[in-house]
């Protein structure tokens, strides 16, 4: 009677958890997809100027990389999420894999974007410039949210790690 109480429990665990990493990916994947379409936007408004010399000086390169990284990242926690609800085993080591590969993403990605932060050169009067401000401020809130997801999916991995999570795999 304890042992299918303690297995319901962790059958609702792991369906809690993996709606919850299913609804993070769909909604990190469309916001994948609308900062893909800002992005390709501007490459085109730079065409547009008489002597393509827009004031963005960026590459956008480093961008749509980091962008695909993550798309891949998304589609791979969404599709093994999915399955993990049909509790396939080599799944849920796809999923963990996934969060492992995810979570060195997001503590890489802010630094990528400190260096190279897409913001126009803008200087104020008197020739002061705020960009410095903005990328210190753009990096402690990339950090931050970094944090909050690593610390769930870290979550996420112990939980799906233990010996009675591993039984309903079998």
């Amino acid at each position: 009677m304890e042992t299918s109480v303690s297995q319901e429990k962790n059958q609702q665990l792991v369906k809690t958890f993996s709606w919850i990493l299913i609804a993070i990916s769909v909604f990190v994947l469309l916001g994948s997809l609308l900062f893909h379409r800002g992005y390709s936007s501007i490459i085109t408004l730079q065409g547009i100027t008489k002597n393509f010399d827009p004031p963005i000086g960026i590459n956008f390169t480093l961008y749509f990389i980091q962008n695909a990284i993550e798309l891949l990242l998304c589609i791979i926690v969404y599709i093994s999420a999915t399955f993990v609800l049909k509790y396939d085993d080599t799944w849920r080591k796809i999923l963990l894999y996934g969060l492992i590969a995810s979570i060195i993403f997001l503590l890489i990605s802010p630094i990528i974007n400190y260096y190279n932060m897409p913001t126009l050169t803008i200087k104020q009067p008197g020739g002061v410039s705020y960009i410095s401000i903005s990328k210190t401020t753009a990096l402690i809130w990339s950090y931050a949210w970094s944090i909050i997801f690593s610390a769930f999916f870290i979550f996420v991995i112990v939980k799906f790690s233990k010996k009675e999570i591993k039984q309903l795999f079998k």
